[in-house]
């Protein structure tokens, strides 16, 4: 074993390392630009309080004291509107859960446990736990412990809006990560191939052949979206018909979405391995592209419940629309005249990255 040559071995890799810039920033700079967004958002001040509105149907004493109690939580931000502005506000969104208090609410020890009615909105699970446990925090005492052995005297009964308790937490789950999923591996696919292309001489035949920049990307996209809906078909249809995932719209809808996903990511795809110049570097694009996606886009965490700034930044993200999209088909049954907004930018996100693919193909035979 010569030491000699194991240096100069080494020295060749270290020089290497040296030269690509692009491998040393993955290896510093990202891993610490990752850290530091998980920290803006784990410690950042862009917590939000699940908004209550409250129908107090009367004045009583008991009631009173319970939407006092409800406001000094600081989970909550309890707002008292009348029933058809409330229900308003749950159908919008713009109110997590509503309570109904009764005109005569009071406790009557010895008679039947009198019900208080909260309507939960439902599409998502942490404000439907955030609401539920702030109520039984907030309760006092003398409500919720028995006044006699019948039991108790104040019984909180929920219902849903959308959802429901034969919702499990992979129901609530499925909608965004078949997005995120999607959007992955169609980007990964994509890049690697179009790169392969690339390399192997295929992208300089076709440039100097009477095809124009233009039709040369669309056929490659419309030759690598043909395998990647064959993809987003099958993750679908094992999640609804194997996975057995309730869903409320319709899955005609799920299926436009997730296409008008997976031609944007195919898109990019081709845009960035034109920065590539090895499969190595291509992979080096999904801390940047993908993980912020993944962080913002509210697959892990509300997009309200992000401090501000990034609140900004995750509506510029596509897969933000998409995942909002999915969910709000299979959860809450949403359609067209709803989520319009959603599919005019993922639409447009897709018309883009065409059009720089044609442009940086076009640079790139100059």
């Amino acid at each position: 074993m010569s030491l000699r040559r194991i240096r100069a071995l080494a020295a060749r890799i270290i020089h290497q390392f040296r030269r690509d810039r692009r491998t040393l920033f993955l290896l510093v700079v990202v891993p610490v630009l990752i850290l530091s967004l998980l920290a803006w958002i784990y410690r950042g001040d862009g917590a939000r309080a699940v908004s209550l509105a409250v129908v107090n149907q009367g004045q009583s004493p008991l009631a009173a004291q319970l939407v006092s109690g409800l406001r000094q939580d600081p989970t909550l931000d309890v707002q008292e509107l009348d029933a058809a502005a409330a229900a308003r506000a749950l159908d919008r969104r713009e109110a997590d859960a509503v309570l109904s208090l009764p005109a005569d609410l009071a406790i009557r020890p010895g008679g039947p446990p009198q019900e208080i009615q909260v309507t939960l909105e439902g599409s998502d699970p942490s404000a439907t736990g955030a609401v539920l446990g702030a109520l039984n925090r907030t309760l006092p005492a003398t409500l919720v412990r028995a006044v006699d052995p019948a039991g108790l005297p104040i019984q909180i009964t929920p219902s849903f809006l959308h959802g429901g308790p034969q919702f499990d937490r992979l129901d609530y789950l499925a909608p965004v990560v078949i997005g995120f999923f999607v959007f992955f591996f169609v980007f990964l696919l994509t890049s690697v191939s179009f790169l392969r292309e690339r390399i192997e001489g295929s992208i300089e035949r076709l440039i100097v052949s009477p095809l124009s920049r233009g039709e040369i990307v669309l056929g490659y996209m419309l030759g690598f979206t043909l395998f990647a809906a064959l993809q987003a078909t099958v993750t679908i249809l094992f999640a609804v018909y194997v996975l057995r995932i309730h869903y409320v719209g319709n899955l005609g809808l799920v299926f436009l979405f997730t296409l008008l996903l997976t031609l944007g990511a195919v898109n990019l795809g081709i845009f960035l391995s034109t920065f590539a110049r090895t499969e190595l570097q291509v992979v080096q694009f999904i801390p940047i592209v993908i993980v912020p996606q993944g962080l913002l886009s509210g697959i892990l965490w509300p997009i309200a419940s992000l401090p501000v700034p990034l609140q900004w930044l995750a509506h510029l993200l596509p897969l933000t629309y998409a995942a909002e999209a999915l969910r709000g088909v299979m959860i809450r049954g949403d359609g067209l005249s709803t989520l319009w907004v959603n599919l005019v930018v993922l639409s447009g996100f897709a018309a883009l990255m065409v059009v720089l693919g044609t442009a940086t193909l076009r640079r790139e035979a100059a």
